[in-house]
């Protein structure tokens, strides 16, 4: 549950990293205000991660923020709707101002999470705001239409991969620097040499290819959600991360055996997460993988009603 948002706790590792953080960004500020257009800085928040947001902004006083689920169908879900905050130079620079001490506790809370991005731009916060909400949705050519969390890093390092150029281009043109964080948590800095305006357009178009390679990059995360929720804290994987790479691997795996079906993949998935992540060199269980790419039997068939004695068997296959 977030706390009050003048009274952050940090151990004595966070609070020097958040230090360093912050003259890092009163660094850049200094920096910007040599360059020609006088650079603002927005915090967008993926409050998804951290819900109750919504509350803790209200607490600062002159702090400006918009929603980017405002004027859409889930605006009423304030509790976790991204917000884009505008940070300023001063109140950053003391310590003891509400403001500095908002973004120290949204830094200490994004820790191992990918639910910060860091906007300098020109632009006003209303006109960013825009520009950003336009970038949060999508449609297909088939006029099917989807939310887009571009505030959470991975889904933005996705689209970076499935972007053309120009529609890169057209997301990073208002800013002189995005910063974000990939999946490892290192620093990442998407650097903009040709500012322009935002995007006016009534609609971001991605093409179904586009639409396919978005949702296979994502696959592998979904699934870990769903494993997350089928088995709670019963799941001995760590951290998101470690189970993200051991889907990856049971992906990878899966694939030999052509298996396409979403129910069997998360089966075959989550038999190798909890059994063995070599569950399937077991003679037994390679024999039925083998007639469900023949067509014999379906891979539902294959991969339930296992032999209590296999299963014990193949957890040993490490």
């Amino acid at each position: 549950m977030m706390q009050n948002a003048d009274n952050p706790i940090l151990t004595d590792d966070m609070e020097s990293a958040w230090e360093t953080w912050r003259e890092r960004l009163l660094g850049k500020f200094e920096q910007m205000s040599y360059c020609d257009e006088i650079a603002q800085l927005y915090l967008l928040v993926d409050s998804r991660a951290n819900p109750g947001i919504d509350k803790l902004l209200r607490q600062v006083p002159r702090l400006e923020w918009v929603s980017l689920w405002q004027d859409t169908v889930i605006e009423s879900y304030t509790d976790i709707a991204p917000y884009l905050v505008q940070i300023d130079q001063l109140p950053l620079g003391d310590r003891r101002d509400m403001q500095s001490r908002l973004v120290q506790r949204l830094y200490r809370e994004a820790n191992n999470l990918n639910m910060l991005t860091w906007f300098w731009s020109p632009l006003a916060l209303a006109s960013l705001g825009r520009h950003l909400r336009y970038h949060s949705q999508y449609a297909t050519p088939d006029q099917r239409k989807y939310f887009l969390h571009i505030y959470d890093n991975r889904i933005l390092e996705r689209l970076r991969a499935i972007w053309r150029e120009d529609q890169a281009q057209a997301f990073v043109s208002p800013c002189i620097e995005i910063w974000y964080r990939d999946r490892d948590l290192n620093d990442v800095i998407w650097a903009n040499s040709d500012v322009g305006s935002a995007v006016v357009a009534d609609e971001q178009i991605l093409s179904a290819e586009q639409h396919q390679d978005l949702y296979r990059l994502g696959h592998a995360d979904k699934l870990v959600m769903q494993l997350r929720d089928m088995y709670g804290s019963a799941l001995d994987s760590g951290t998101d991360r470690n189970l993200y790479q051991l889907v990856c691997v049971q992906l990878q795996r899966a694939s030999k055996y052509r298996v396409t079906d979403g129910d069997d993949i998360l089966t075959y998935v989550a038999t190798g997460i909890v059994i063995a992540p070599r569950f399937d060199d077991h003679p037994v269980i390679q024999e039925r993988l083998g007639r469900a790419m023949s067509g014999s039997i379906s891979f539902r068939d294959a991969l339930r009603d296992i032999e209590s004695q296999v299963l014990h068997e193949a957890a040993s296959l490490q």
